[in-house]
């Protein structure tokens, strides 16, 4: 169950032109958008309905040691915000079919939390979760090549530039190419590095053809994430691995700083930042306005936020998106749109949950006897610097795609001391 809600958000669009993967569009929309019949759920969010009634009858069973002692708690916290923000919004006559929309994809991240939680028994699981995901993240690089070449370069996919890749993909493109990095530096044996050396130029590729410099940044925060932990945890492979990719990127960027096309993308990325060109500083300014927006509308009431199903308040006027009908209520910043619909309390459970989860990562990158499970410790690590640097521009918490990735990653760091452990204990018994 876990497995296919993995891949189903790695590799499938839940918009896409691309007729190869049209069947992402039927997974990710409500069943009665394309049958008629009176069913508002997704089949994605009836999978994990399924997998949450699973969990939940499994660890009442089982009753397994210290399950909900690191994560559970700082989950539980978030989840119950979120629904007194729905209240906020409800008794503030909010529209509450907007705020169920609104709050939709963050109830996919608890739900995924108990999944993941419950069905990582032993390590061999968590490996197995990570292959996975590399398969489905290599599967779309290679989709993505694909597009590039015979459908984007000729012309054929015939839709708006910004709509060429949905915009969560970065996300899980530099993740995995991270994973396919930290394969080596922690020694993993078997197929994820093999399968890591042959994804990585694929995955590379795609992240740039995105053209979305929000993933290169991602890259590179991830990057330099990798390169501080293994300062402090690894310094030879620091030394013998990070420190040279490190070096080759600042020579890429100064041989590509004004190159164009798919090889210029990094550097326009980072150019941007301080030199934008039209299309980027539009974006930025849009940014910018909403920012101010969200400050200002705040401001009313920075105690209990909006809640969900009430629009903020467009002091300055925003750019028409009314073709998007959520563009007066979920916002790109989306980390502040937390704080805005849940109010501080959201916004504090919130970063308590994030900096729980990255301080185990952390913990766990550099002190896990398992060298597959510190793998998994660091890119879970990168997954949430990532997903938390992607929410400051754009939509990462109304995307299901991205809760799904961002509660399955919870999961797994909240088990990965627990197995870490179970392991101790078995070498000692066989020994």
């Amino acid at each position: 169950m876990l497995q296919v809600l993995f891949v189903s958000v790695i590799a499938l669009e839940s918009i896409t032109a691309d007729p190869l993967l049209a069947i992402g569009t039927y997974i990710h929309r409500g069943i009665g958008s394309w049958t008629g019949l009176p069913v508002l759920l997704t089949p994605l969010e009836i999978l994990l309905i399924v997998g949450v009634v699973i969990a939940v009858a499994s660890a009442s069973v089982e009753h397994r040691e210290g399950e909900a002692s690191i994560l559970g708690w700082p989950t539980f916290l978030f989840l119950t915000t979120v629904v007194l923000g729905i209240a906020r919004g409800m008794l503030a006559n909010g529209d509450m079919y907007v705020g169920l929309w609104e709050v939709r994809y963050l109830l996919y991240v608890p739900a995924c939390f108990v999944i993941a939680r419950t069905s990582l028994r032993r390590p061999e699981h968590v490996f197995s979760l990570l292959r996975v995901g590399l398969i489905a993240a290599t599967v779309f690089g290679v989709e993505g090549v694909w597009r590039k070449l015979a459908l984007i370069n000729t012309g054929l996919l015939g839709v708006n530039p910004e709509r060429y890749f949905e915009h969560d993909d970065v996300i899980f493109l530099a993740t995995f190419l991270i994973l396919a990095l930290s394969a080596f530096v922690f020694r993993v044996p078997g197929r994820i590095r093999i399968l890591g050396a042959c994804a990585a130029p694929v995955l590379f590729y795609t992240l740039l053809a995105s053209n979305r410099r929000a993933g290169i940044i991602v890259v590179l925060v991830g990057l330099l994430v990798v390169a501080l932990t293994l300062l402090v945890v690894k310094r030879r492979a620091f030394f013998a691995s990070t420190l040279p990719i490190l070096v080759a990127t600042c020579v890429f960027f100064a041989l590509t700083w004004n190159a164009s096309g798919v090889l210029g993308q990094p550097a326009r990325a980072v150019r941007s930042l301080y030199e934008p060109d039209a299309r980027d500083a539009s974006s930025n300014v849009y940014r910018l306005i909403e920012t101010y927006d969200i400050s200002a509308t705040l401001q009313e009431d920075p105690i209990l936020g909006v809640g969900f199903g009430r629009p903020f308040h467009m002091v300055v006027p925003l750019p028409d998106l009314s073709w998007w009908p959520f563009w007066h209520y979920e916002t790109h910043n989306n980390v502040l749109w937390i704080w805005l619909k849940t109010g501080v309390a959201g916004y504090v459970a919130f970063w308590v949950l994030m900096g729980t989860a990255m301080s185990r990562a952390a913990f766990g990158a550099r002190n896990l006897r398992d060298q597959g499970l510190r793998m998994a410790a660091l890119v879970g690590l990168v997954a949430l610097v990532g997903i938390i640097v992607y929410g400051w521009v754009d939509l990462a918490f109304v995307s299901g795609r991205t809760t799904v990735f961002l509660g399955t990653m919870l999961g797994m760091l909240g088990v990965l001391e627990r197995l870490d452990r179970a392991t101790v204990r078995g070498a000692r018994g066989v020994s």
